[in-house]
């Protein structure tokens, strides 16, 4: 996540679900997506959303995302909510979120982040990132990045967590596809790169390879989504202006996963207006009906993280390399 919050905030489950009025405020403006957390705010990031058009275990959109109420990073743990509509968000019946659990060092200063959904054979797997507690302070120790991994066929019964690598490179919001027995991985490094490696276990990875991801100047790459439709790779990248820490939305193409070429930015709508002090950040993509479907992130001014949602129509075919200054919103 961008920025780490203080570890002493307390944990609290609250039992009353209803929904809060700093969304209602907000929702119809945004068209804002009421997506439930396990904390009770409805402030959310890094969805990530799978969708079966013939469902999965009763359900057809499959959605990990965390909870970061006001950039609290202490409730910032991997949890799952279902629909059959794309509207309407729940757990699914028997599930407790986190999915994760709570770091053991979430008190001191430990946290989760960055959680993605892949699909292996009939079995869904759910990776996450963990930051430790930096030795001798009370905030997470970005320096060391440790993927776990959990497992279910049914969607309500998880495996134990997992732990399949570890780097101090960013490994920033890994996208991961299962294509013909790999295990297919990007990810940002500190460095703004977007970086790709593969493994067959999931333990063992191959030597990281540096994408060419053309951005306008000034931006890198920071936190990405990654599909696959027909033979063709589409990346939704989120990139950070460092100049001043906001966020823009990019779509690319590729056909071989290294080689990207700039298709459009992304916008919920053509109100610029609207959108002038809202960061894009860590968002979704994925194809239903021939159409590419998003739920984009939003970072709304007092730190309020939000979900709204759009749709438009397949690329027809990869464009030339032409990227696009930041006032030029062609959808």
């Amino acid at each position: 996540m961008p920025e780490s919050s203080s570890a002493s905030n307390k944990i609290v489950y609250p039992s009353d679900k209803k929904i809060p009025l700093a969304f209602e405020k907000l929702q119809k403006k945004y068209n804002l997506v009421a997506i439930p957390t396990y904390d009770g705010s409805y402030q959310l990031t890094h969805p990530k959303v799978l969708y079966f058009a013939k469902g999965w275990n009763g359900y057809k959109y499959w959605m990990s995302m965390t909870p970061y109420p006001y950039g609290i990073d202490d409730y910032e743990n991997p949890s799952i909510v279902v629909s059959n509509d794309g509207k309407t968000w729940n757990a699914p019946q028997g599930l407790k979120n986190p999915v994760s659990g709570l770091p053991p060092d979430v008190k001191t200063g430990g946290h989760y982040s960055d959680p993605q959904l892949v699909m292996r054979g009939n079995t869904m797997e759910l990776w996450y990132r963990y930051n430790p507690q930096k030795h001798g302070s009370r905030y997470p120790d970005n320096g060391v990045n440790i993927y776990f991994r959990r497992q279910t066929r049914d969607g309500i019964h998880w495996s134990a967590a997992q732990k399949l690598r570890q780097s101090r490179n960013g490994d920033l919001s890994l996208c991961v596809l299962y294509e013909n027995g790999l295990y297919r991985t990007w990810y940002a490094s500190y460095g703004g790169d977007l970086c790709y490696t593969e493994s067959r276990d999931a333990l063992t990875w191959s030597t990281p390879v540096c994408c060419k991801v053309p951005l306008p100047a000034g931006l890198q790459s920071y936190h990405q989504d990654i599909i696959k439709n027909g033979s063709d790779y589409y990346l939704l990248q989120t990139a950070e202006k460092a100049s001043n820490y906001t966020f823009q939305l990019f779509l690319l193409k590729s056909e071989d996963g290294i080689h990207f070429t700039m298709i459009q930015p992304i916008a919920p709508s053509k109100d610029g207006a609207l959108w002038k002090n809202i960061s894009f950040y860590r968002s979704t993509v994925f194809v239903k009906d021939n159409k590419m479907n998003f739920y984009i992130s939003l970072i709304i001014p007092k730190r309020k993280w939000y979900i709204t949602r759009m749709e438009m129509p397949m690329p027809k075919s990869l464009p030339g390399e032409k990227t696009y200054g930041m006032d030029e919103i062609p959808i």
